[in-house]
This record gives C-alpha cells, sequence and structure tokens, in this order.
C-alpha cells in the first residue's frame, strides 16, 4: 500500500515537471526574441539571418529586425550594423544628432553610411545645406538625400553637368535651399534627415552644414547681391503686401555669364535644376539684365524666385555667334523687387488717357471740319455778290453786247511767270477738249515712241478719258487691298495667337521679344502678356477711320459739285479710290501691327512692317497720279510687286546669304534705273535698239529737255544706290526695315520735289491762301522726325538673341506704361494722317483752274 502510494506520487511529480519543462522550452524563447521597445509584432522575426540589425553599445551588440526603425532619440556617434561583416556595402549606418551652423567632416566608404538628424521647433525656419568632397569620384559618387515633412531631395557629389554641346562639367561643391514646409502639427520638434552613402570602396572625405536661410524672405524695394554658379543656386521669396497689385522683378549683372531667371508658385517641390526649371512657372534667360512682371491675380500667396547659372552660354547668344568658353562660371547678380503702376492705375491710362486723347483729336478734327464749312459758303455768298457787283458794272460798262460768263475764261498765268487775261470760247469740237471721244490725245502713245519738243505739258493731255474711267480704276485698289487684308489677317492672327498660348503654356518667355521692363499682362476678355504695347496700336485704327469718313465727305461733296457743273471737270483728277485705298491700309496696319505684339518673333516681323510698304507706295501712286492720270500702274501690278517684296523680307528672315543680297541688290538697282527712265520720259519710251541709240543721242547732243524732271530722277537714283550699298556692305539683318526705308525715302524725295515744282509753277497759294496743306506737312513731318528717334532707340531686337535683347529694354516713359515703341507708334499713326491730308488737300488751290493751265511735272 505504501510503496503504491509513493510511486503515485513520483508519476504525479513526473507529470508536474514535464508539463514545466514544455511550458519553459516555449516561454524562454519568446523572451529572447522580445524586441526591447513595445509595439513591435512577432511577426515581423524572419528566419534569414541578414533579416536583422546589431546594435552596438556599452551592453555589446543586440539583434533586432532589419525593416524596424528606432524611434527613440539616439545618442551621439550611435552605431548600427547590418553584420560583423565590414566589407559589405552599407553595413553600418551611423546616427548623428546634428546641429545647425556647424560643419561636419567625416570620412567612410561603402561600408558605412551617415544619417544626420537635425531638430528644429520653429515651423517657420528655413534651411539650406552646403556640401563639400574632394576626393569623391564620378564612378563611385557621394550620395545625398534629404528627407523633410513633405518632400525628399537627393544629390550627388561631384555634382555633374552636362552643357549643350555635351561636354561634362565636373563640380565637388553643392549648396541647395530646402523647400520651406510649415507644418500644423500640434508637434513641438520637427525633424530634417540627411542620408550620406557612396558606393566607394576606398575611403573618401565630404563636409556638410546645415544652416538657418535668414536670407529667403524678400522685403519690397531691399536691394540684393548674391553670388551664384551653376552647383549653388539661390531662391528666395517673396510675399504681397496688401496693398500692392503687381511688381517687377528686376536683376542685373556686370558680366554676360548666361543665368536663367524663375518665378514660381510657393509650392514644394522647387525646381532649382537647369534640368527641371522648365517644369514650373514661367522664365527668361539673362546675362546683364532682366525684368520680370509680377501680378498678385497670378500668385495670390506670393512667389519663388530662383536663379540658376547655365552650364554653358548657348542660350544666351545668337545662334549666328559662337558661344564663349569660360572656366570660372561664377556670376554676381544684384535684384529689386519693385512695385509697378497698379492694375487700377493701368486701366485708367489705357482706357481713358489714351481713348480721352483720341476723343479730343476726333473733337478737333469735326470742329475745323464745321470752320471749314462755315468758311465756305461764306465765301461762297461773297463770291455770288462779288459776281453780281461785276456783271452789274459789266453792263453799265458794255451795254452794247455782252458775252455769256459761260464762255469767259478764268485769268490764268503763262509759262514765262505773267498773267493771261484773254477770253475765249470752249466748245466741244475744240481741239483741247478733253472729254471728247473723236479728238486724239496730243501726247504721243507708248506705240510712237518719238520724242517731243514740247517742254511743259498739262493735265489735259494726260486726261483723255472720261471721269467714270479714273474713278472706276482708283476704285480697284479699295476693293483689291480689302481681299488681300482679309486673307492676309486670318492666318496671322492665328499663327501669333498660337505663339504666345505656346510661351503661356510653356513658361518659356524667350520666344516673344517684349519690352520686359514695360510689358505689362492684362485679361480684357482673353489673356495679353504685354497688353500695353498691343493697345498702343489703336492710333493706326482710329485715325485711319477718320480719314476713311473724311475721303468719304469729300468724294460726296466732289460727286455734288459734279453733278451741278454738268460733268465738267476742273481741277487735277482727284483719285479717291487711292484715298480709300491708303485709310483702308491705315487700318489694316494698326490691326497687323498689334498682332505682331502679341509675341514679337523673328517669324512674324514682316506683319509689322509689310503694309507700311502698301502705304508709301499707295502715298507715292497717289502724288504721281494726280497729274499723270493715264501714266498710272494697275492696281494689281502693284499689289504683286508689293507681295513680291514681302515674300523676298520673309526670305531674308531665314537666311542672310551674301550671294542672296547681292541678287536682291543687282535687280533693285536695275528696276531703279528703269523706273527713273520711265518717270523721265513719262512712259513715252520703248527698250529696242532704235529708240535707245536715238535716246543716247538726243541726250548727248542737247541739254535735257526735262531739266527739273531729270533732278528727281538723279536724286532717286542716288538715294537709292546709297541705300543699296550701305545694306549690301553692312549686312543688316532687319531686311524689311531697309525695304521701309528705300520707300520712305523715294516718297519723301517726291513729296519734296512735288512741292518745289508747286512754288516753281506760282501755285502758292497752298502756302499763303490755303495754309492748311502746307501746316499739314509741316506736322507730318514733325511727327516723324521726333518718332523717327524713339524708333531708333528700341527696346528690343530679334536679330539678337533673348538675353541680348533684354539688355534693350527700357523702362517705361509716359505714365509708367508707355515706353518709346509705344510712342513710337502714336507719333508714326498721328504723322501718317497728317502727311495723308496733305496728299488729300494739297491740289485744292487749282481745284478751279482748268486743266488746260495745270502743268504736268
Amino acid at each position: 500500500m505504501g510503496i503504491r502510494n509513493s510511486n503515485s506520487y513520483w508519476t504525479r511529480q513526473f507529470t508536474l515537471e514535464k508539463q514545466n519543462f514544455f511550458l519553459y522550452l516555449l516561454i524562454v524563447p519568446y523572451l529572447l526574441i522580445q524586441p526591447a521597445k513595445h509595439g513591435v509584432l512577432g511577426s515581423e522575426i524572419h528566419q534569414q539571418p541578414e533579416d536583422f540589425l546589431k546594435e552596438e553599445n556599452s551592453k555589446g551588440l543586440r539583434v533586432i529586425p532589419a525593416n524596424w526603425t528606432d524611434t527613440r532619440v539616439q545618442s551621439t556617434n550611435a552605431m548600427t550594423c547590418l553584420s560583423s561583416d565590414d566589407t559589405r556595402e552599407n553595413n553600418c549606418v551611423q546616427v548623428i544628432q546634428a546641429s545647425f551652423s556647424q560643419i561636419y567632416s567625416k570620412t567612410f566608404n561603402s561600408s558605412l553610411e551617415f544619417r544626420l538628424i537635425y531638430s528644429y521647433s520653429d515651423p517657420q525656419k528655413n534651411f539650406a545645406v552646403s556640401v563639400d568632397s574632394s576626393d569623391a569620384d564620378v564612378e563611385h559618387p557621394i550620395l545625398f538625400v534629404v528627407r523633410q515633412q513633405k518632400a525628399v531631395t537627393s544629390w550627388e557629389l561631384p555634382y555633374v553637368l552636362e552643357s549643350s554641346s555635351g561636354y561634362q562639367r565636373r563640380y565637388n561643391t553643392f549648396r541647395r535651399t530646402l523647400c520651406p514646409q510649415p507644418t500644423r502639427r500640434a508637434e513641438s520638434v520637427n525633424q530634417i534627415v540627411v542620408d550620406v552613402s557612396t558606393s566607394s570602396r576606398s575611403n573618401v572625405t565630404f563636409s556638410l552644414k546645415m544652416t538657418v536661410d535668414s536670407q529667403l524672405f524678400v522685403p519690397l524695394d531691399e536691394e540684393r547681391r548674391m553670388s551664384i554658379t551653376p552647383s549653388q543656386n539661390r531662391i528666395f521669396k517673396f510675399t504681397f503686401p496688401a496693398a500692392v497689385t503687381q511688381v517687377a522683378v528686376t536683376s542685373k549683372s556686370p558680366d554676360d555669364i548666361c543665368l536663367t531667371v524663375s518665378v514660381q508658385s510657393p509650392k514644394c517641390p522647387i525646381f532649382d535644376t537647369i534640368y527641371n526649371v522648365e517644369y514650373e512657372g514661367f522664365r527668361q534667360t539673362m546675362t546683364g539684365q532682366s525684368t520680370i512682371i509680377v501680378q498678385k491675380e497670378q500668385y495670390p500667396e506670393g512667389f519663388y524666385l530662383v536663379y540658376i547659372v547655365n552650364t554653358d552660354d548657348e542660350k544666351c547668344v545668337n545662334s549666328r555667334t559662337l558661344a564663349p568658353w569660360r572656366t570660372n562660371r561664377t556670376k554676381e547678380v544684384t535684384f529689386t523687387i519693385q512695385e509697378t503702376v497698379s492694375v487700377q492705375q493701368f486701366r485708367y491710362v489705357i482706357f481713358v488717357a489714351t481713348l480721352g486723347v483720341y476723343a479730343g483729336f476726333i473733337l478737333l478734327i469735326i470742329a475745323t471740319c464745321v470752320l471749314v464749312e462755315v468758311r465756305r459758303k461764306r465765301t461762297k455768298q461773297a463770291r455770288r455778290e462779288w459776281e453780281v457787283t461785276v456783271k452789274m458794272h459789266k453792263s453799265e460798262l458794255e451795254p452794247i453786247s455782252e458775252v455769256p460768263e459761260s464762255h469767259i475764261s478764268e485769268t490764268t498765268t503763262t509759262e514765262d511767270g505773267h498773267l493771261d487775261m484773254s477770253c475765249h470760247e470752249t466748245k466741244s469740237n475744240d481741239a483741247d477738249d478733253v472729254f471728247g471721244d473723236t479728238v486724239s490725245p496730243i501726247r504721243p502713245t507708248r506705240q510712237e515712241n518719238k520724242l517731243t519738243s514740247k517742254r511743259w505739258r498739262r493735265v489735259s493731255e494726260m486726261t483723255k478719258h472720261q471721269p467714270d474711267f479714273y474713278n472706276k480704276k482708283s476704285k480697284r485698289y479699295v476693293s483689291e487691298l480689302c481681299i488681300i487684308a482679309v486673307f492676309y489677317l486670318i492666318p496671322a492672327i492665328q499663327l501669333v495667337w498660337n505663339h504666345k498660348d505656346m510661351m503661356v503654356s510653356t513658361g518659356d518667355q524667350d520666344m516673344c521679344y517684349y519690352n520686359f521692363a514695360c510689358a505689362y499682362p492684362y485679361h480684357l476678355v482673353m489673356d495679353f502678356s504685354d497688353f500695353n504695347h498691343f493697345f498702343s496700336n489703336i492710333g493706326y485704327i482710329v485715325l485711319g477711320t477718320i480719314f476713311v469718313l473724311i475721303t468719304k465727305r469729300r468724294d460726296y461733296i466732289h460727286t455734288m459739285k459734279m453733278s451741278k457743273q454738268n460733268g465738267i471737270e476742273r481741277g487735277i483728277p482727284p483719285h479717291y479710290g487711292l484715298s480709300y485705298s491708303m485709310g483702308f491700309g491705315l487700318i489694316v496696319e494698326g490691326i497687323l501691327s498689334a498682332c505682331y505684339h502679341l509675341c514679337p518673333t523673328r517669324m512674324n516681323y514682316q506683319f509689322d512692317t509689310s503694309f507700311m510698304y502698301v502705304l508709301a507706295v499707295l502715298c507715292t501712286l497717289k502724288l504721281y497720279h494726280a497729274r499723270h492720270a493715264d501714266i498710272n500702274v494697275k492696281s494689281y501690278m502693284a499689289y504683286i510687286v508689293l507681295a513680291m517684296l514681302v515674300l523676298l523680307g520673309a526670305g531674308t528672315t531665314f537666311t542672310s546669304e551674301f550671294y542672296f543680297k547681292l541678287g536682291f541688290t543687282v535687280v533693285h538697282l536695275i528696276a531703279c534705273v528703269a523706273l527713273a527712265i520711265d518717270v523721265y520720259y513719262m512712259g513715252h519710251w520703248k527698250l529696242d535698239k532704235e529708240t535707245m541709240v536715238e535716246h543716247v543721242n538726243t541726250c548727248w547732243k542737247s541739254r535735257p529737255l526735262y531739266l527739273e524732271r531729270l533732278t528727281l530722277v538723279v536724286v532717286g537714283v542716288v538715294c537709292n544706290v546709297a541705300f543699296a550699298v550701305t545694306q549690301l556692305v553692312m549686312d543688316s539683318v532687319d531686311f524689311n526695315t531697309h525695304i521701309l526705308a528705300v520707300f520712305m525715302i523715294n516718297l519723301f524725295v517726291y513729296s519734296v520735289f512735288y512741292v518745289i515744282m508747286k512754288m516753281h509753277k506760282r501755285e502758292w497759294a497752298f502756302v499763303t491762301h490755303r495754309i492748311y496743306p502746307f501746316l499739314f506737312l509741316l506736322a507730318a513731318l514733325a511727327f516723324w522726325l521726333t518718332g523717327s528717334y524713339f524708333f531708333l532707340k528700341k527696346a528690343a531686337k530679334w536679330e539678337k538673341s533673348p538675353a541680348e535683347s533684354r539688355m534693350l529694354n527700357q523702362e517705361c516713359l509716359v505714365a509708367n506704361v508707355y515706353d518709346t515703341h509705344d510712342l513710337w507708334h502714336f507719333l508714326s499713326s498721328t504723322g501718317l494722317f497728317f502727311f495723308f491730308m496733305f496728299l488729300l488737300t494739297l491740289d485744292d488751290d487749282i481745284e478751279s483752274k482748268s486743266r488746260r493751265d495745270i502743268p504736268v511735272f
């Protein structure tokens, strides 16, 4: 019994110990693998030995899961290793609790990685990190990774940048401003973690410094100076004050190293390298000067201002110029952010002041027309009273016979300057009846080609057709001009608007050659990047419309006068069709110039000058046709020649080859000589051997038959040759402006000749009695000469690179809105208007004279 109880007791003890042993076997392994910090799951344990870390401290190594991050504040130089193998890459991580403004110089290799943790409590602070390494290798660079709350930034040393030509530049120093990230979290401590690693097995040394960037925020009107290199860009932030709606960021530099200036929205990340700056905001290239207008509507929370030095100067020089090679690319820059004219002031100047000036101009013209009309009626009434008085005296002095008044000719002036008081009857079968269908022309036809000894011709000899013939022929200029304008305007507007949209969408302001120092964006139905230069062309449209209305009024008065005179015309043919064409051409020039200023470039510069060619040619034809009605150019031929000139101007936009210009110069000179001969002989010559020999013999053996006209053609040929040779020698790229200058100077020469000949032929009334044509000419010359001064002071040139063109940018001159080019628009449009009025009223002093008494010159 006792033995059985004893065995039962030991059996129970053995069973209990067995249970405890198995329980111990289960608990001990669990305790061994339990981490020192709560919150790590047992499922994080992996079976592979490389999935564990060894933490080295005063107690030795501790194995922890590799995917677990220890969030405890580590002690300085705390080391965490994956294994005891020192040859393993990134085997150990040394964590450093770093301090701001302290330089950390470390030597390491691929087996070690550094982690620098910067802690700060003020979320409004901004930081910049600078690194340096003199022995880093391109094959095994040092990698830097900066982690912030919402951004990760990385780079490597040496910092390698590749130029546009493929050459690589290496920099051992790098600086970057970290994107400010203000936080709203309740935590009082924020961290910036910098990881430094390399794949080099040999030891390399680096230096790292994190500083508080106190220069990030830029106040208004404060000048900042700085030095920038391709590896050390600079970033600044500006916030609009409450009362400021528009600012100008003006940057200047004493050197011509290429730099990119970028304005970006105030959000992270900041695109601050030459490779990614094009992804945000808008930008410009710069050498010595740059201006960017920024509106509060675009960036209500402010903006970042980024400066990046380009790896080479390819983007800042003309494509025809070789960029210089520089080893030192350190650029000194000074910039200021200043308030410009507010949006409200801009609207007032544009829509109130400018339109008010033109409204006053219109009122002045209306008042002048009313005064002229009142004076005309008074003069007409006085003339009628004088005629009645003359009749009464004649009836008293000559009671025997009376000659009908319609048969009394006006007092005329003979060729030698004496008054001709003779009276004669005007019969329909007179040899000088200019409207007789049965009378053959006095002047020889082109087929006769015979020289005449008659020194002076009369307008009656040049107007052998009926008045309707000249009116219809002149009106063709209007219809064909309108057709050309429609088909020219539509693609021009589409092209330029597409360029402007591309500039806005890409942010590349180098696409358009604005005067950025005076280019204000504005939204009116659509967005305009340079509204003030666009709107300054309103003068062409307003003054062109006024001239068309004035021409319409004169055409109406002339028609009414002709109806009362039973179709008998006096004076010179008015050619109102050419006058209408001049007015509509001025309107189209304003529209095309406005299109060009939407986005001025090399490709669309012809839009700004093409209709200037048309206006110059129309003015010349108007002046010449006044006294050579039968010797005129058909409208379609004139427009074909102009189209060829526009095509030549467009061709020189793409090439500046010497042989191309040489060929144009030869054609130009041949055309000048041929036109001079045609003008001298008034079309009475033919290009054949017999006629040419006769002309040469006549010129060689006798004095010139038309001395005054010879003077005109000689001066014209000399001017054209001078301009052609100048263009060929100086090799100017702006070929369109050269052609326009040729047209304008020929027009000026012929206008001066016309005025001198009127004085020579005793047609003094336009200076003495009807002085307004002379005043119109003086006003046109005054406006043109003043405008030429502003035109030569160009604020942008598309012949240069965008950065070089900005060196010419000028600040606004008038009301902080208009610059020199805007003044050129105002002055040139007003000058053209006054010159049109001069051409329209030039021969009003002889409108009552018989065409047999009006000389041709």
